[in-house]
């Protein structure tokens, strides 16, 4: 099916630009990049899935406002927060190894540091489940990265805010279990969980269990990868350094490419239907796309449309913006990566026309 990326970025009403590749066709390429120039976002990197499967797969634009050097397909950009539900995948793939379950008690399995009583909450309340599904009351909700140069913080540090850590200490700010509030600090307590539980560092861990299995080469450094797309404020300007360091690996820290994260979102569609190459357990299969209390899965916000499962999420971080959905029933789903704070706009655009023309 032919990709209209164009019609519904210029608002084209019911005029349709068959458009199967931006990078072959002239008049489109340059409609998108008029749209990309106004949100001042230099590259936009998309794969677009049908029946499970990689139907479209195109990179448009330059790494950098300053430099002429045009991405490809292959143009890792920062994942941002959809490092989290790759996190997911790799702690079920521990509980599976292990014979561990969703409702461990987090303290339970850490030492050095715990999750404390606060204001009359429990930090024995805390479980795995409420960690993977955003329940469990864990402030900051994000973090600003480092930039380039600055020294990393230790988990010590980055857990009790002190030292080089920039953020603020990992503690309760609600009822653990009661409410859905979205946080990444979760997500790097689950890190430093599966850290005290193996004698693996978290980026070693996820390596083994979900992106060798998966032949995914991103990473959360740069070593061995292409050269990325640079970050972009507001304005256009290129984030100094070229991008921030984002040391909290499990909940902003990945890099990627969209081929990368359809690969994920392929491993999860697979999984729902008993063929996952990483989570075969019954019960974590059950979990990981079942709405824990509130819209969130494991990992994912889950939304039922009809007879149909919709999983999605977006990222970011400093200078880039990103966007995944897919669809269980169908085997459809997209991937965009932007390189601009204002990158939510042409993502918009693009993840509509994909809904408009593939018939979502």
């Amino acid at each position: 099916m032919l990709l209209c990326v164009v019609s519904v970025l210029v608002g084209c009403g019911r005029a349709v630009i068959p458009c199967t590749d931006p990078t072959d066709n002239p008049e489109c390429r340059a409609t998108l990049d008029e749209i990309m120039a106004r949100a001042h976002v230099p590259a936009v990197s998309v794969v677009v899935l049908q029946n499970f499967r990689v139907v479209e797969q195109w990179a448009v634009g330059t790494a950098s406002m300053d430099l002429n050097r045009s991405i490809s397909v292959t143009t890792p950009f920062q994942a941002g927060d959809l490092s989290m539900p790759v996190t997911a995948l790799g702690v079920l793939a521990w509980l599976q190894d292990s014979g561990g379950h969703l409702d461990l008690v987090v303290n339970e399995g850490l030492a050095d540091w715990q999750i404390a009583d606060r204001r009359g909450w429990s930090g024995n309340a805390v479980t795995l489940r409420d960690l993977l599904s955003h329940r469990h009351g864990l402030s900051p909700t994000s973090f600003r990265g480092y930039a380039v140069g600055e020294m990393p913080p230790t988990w010590s540090e980055m857990l009790t805010g002190q030292g080089a850590a920039n953020s603020a200490p990992v503690l309760l700010a609600s009822q653990p279990g009661e409410n859905c509030d979205y946080s990444a600090a979760g997500y790097e307590v689950l890190a430093y969980w599966l850290e005290q539980q193996s004698d693996w560092t978290f980026a070693s861990w996820q390596n083994i269990a979900v992106f060798t299995p998966l032949n995914i080469p991103a990473r959360y450094q740069l070593i061995g990868l292409p050269s990325p797309a640079l970050g972009h404020d507001w304005r256009g300007k290129v984030i100094p350094g070229g991008f921030r360091r984002y040391h909290e690996h499990a909940a902003k820290g990945l890099w990627a490419t969209p081929t990368d994260l359809a690969r994920i979102v392929l491993e999860v569609m697979a999984t729902v239907r008993g063929q996952g190459r990483i989570i075969t357990d019954p019960d974590l299969v059950s979990a990981l796309l079942s709405p824990q209390g509130c819209r969130w899965g494991l990992g994912w916000s889950v939304e039922r449309r009809g007879s149909e499962t919709e999983f999605s999420l977006r990222g970011s971080t400093a200078g880039y913006r990103t966007f995944v959905l897919g669809q269980t029933r169908s085997g459809n789903g997209v991937v965009v990566m932007a390189n601009g704070d204002r990158g939510d706009r042409v993502i918009e655009k693009v993840v509509a026309a994909v809904r408009r023309d593939y018939g979502w």
